[in-house]
């Protein structure tokens, strides 16, 4: 999906996350701080100087990607987790299975970043976030599917975005747009796997996979995988936990990366610039599409507030690579 497009060019179609872990209504929104804050690199100062060519959400049936008859969508295995313990409580057994997905989803990860890059790597385009001006049509949203002109006209923002673009290091094998949506699971004597869909690398670790959409997988920075995989995690798995079972997915996720050997966790501008393109996608997939639910304005407007929260935060500690003034 093409979000600086006009609505004619927009793709109708809902995302598998939306469909399978919708939160509750206003969950997310008064859900509190954004959880992306979790496991943040160190903020770095922004450098004083200083392609994706536009930003895309797109919606693929798993089935055709599929690397093994035994797999199934990481969607769906959370989903069947997700309803047990809605159904049974958060029992000891479901709470390991959650964090083995989300550990076999960290481990596929850090595979493709260690993946050896080769001359005929291609060099993956930048996210639209880093390299597009904002869509025009954000002017006509409504008033309550958030804080969009307050995000848009935040100086705060504004310079995030342009410090994630400076401080771009394209060093190892990415994928570009490593949701939940692209991984399968596999399950094989009590081990689970996950599967990174749609690697140019025809001879990348986790075998012969579909190939990527041009220019999305290549030679990347890897923290925006991860920035990807986290915001991913906080938007479609989060509110669909009960807070009374004190789960924390995304904390769980950092863990087990860090325990594989993850040293690609994004800085707090990368998780900006993640939560701004969520935001302006998430927006266009539905309001240019028809006419939002009270549930999706309610998310809409949770999504709005992430970027003013990961900025205020950072003016809060006095974090240097957002300053306000």
């Amino acid at each position: 999906m093409t979000v600086l497009a006009e609505p004619h060019d927009v793709d109708r179609e809902p995302s598998a996350r939306v469909i399978a872990l919708r939160p509750a209504a206003g969950r997310h929104a008064a859900g509190g701080p954004s959880p992306e804050v979790v496991g943040l690199a160190q903020d770095v100062e922004e450098p004083v100087s200083a392609p994706r060519t536009a930003g895309r959400h797109v919606v693929e049936d798993l089935s055709h990607h599929v690397p093994d008859p035994a797999a199934r969508s990481l969607v769906r295995e959370l989903e069947d987790v997700v309803t047990r313990m809605h159904t049974h409580g958060a029992l000891p057994a479901l709470r390991v299975d959650l964090r083995e997905l989300l550990g076999a989803w960290a481990a596929a990860l850090v595979r493709l970043h260690r993946t050896p890059l080769t001359p005929t790597t291609p060099v993956a385009d930048l996210p639209w976030v880093l390299t597009e001006p904002l869509p025009t049509w954000l002017d006509d949203l409504p008033g309550d599917l958030g804080p969009v002109w307050a995000v848009r006209a935040h100086p705060g923002v504004q310079r995030a975005v342009r410090a994630a673009r400076a401080s771009w290091s394209a060093v190892q094998w990415t994928h570009g747009e490593a949701t939940g949506d692209e991984v399968v699971v596999t399950r094989t004597k009590g081990v689970v796997r996950a599967t990174l869909l749609g690697s140019h690398d025809r001879s990348a670790p986790d075998g012969d996979l579909a190939p990527a959409r041009a220019g999305r997988s290549g030679c990347g920075d890897p923290r925006w995988d991860v920035a990807t995989a986290l915001d991913w995690v906080a938007l479609a798995l989060g509110p669909a936990l009960d807070p009374a079972w004190h789960l924390d997915p995304v904390g769980t996720f950092v863990a087990q990366y860090r325990e594989l050997g993850g040293d690609a966790l994004p800085d707090r501008t990368t998780a900006v610039a993640r939560t701004l393109a969520s935001a302006v996608e998430w927006s266009a997939q539905l309001t240019l599409a028809g006419d939002p639910t009270d549930d999706e304005r309610a998310w809409l407007a949770g999504l709005w507030s992430r970027p003013l929260d990961l900025v205020g935060r950072a003016r809060a500690t006095g974090a240097p690579g957002l300053r306000s003034s």
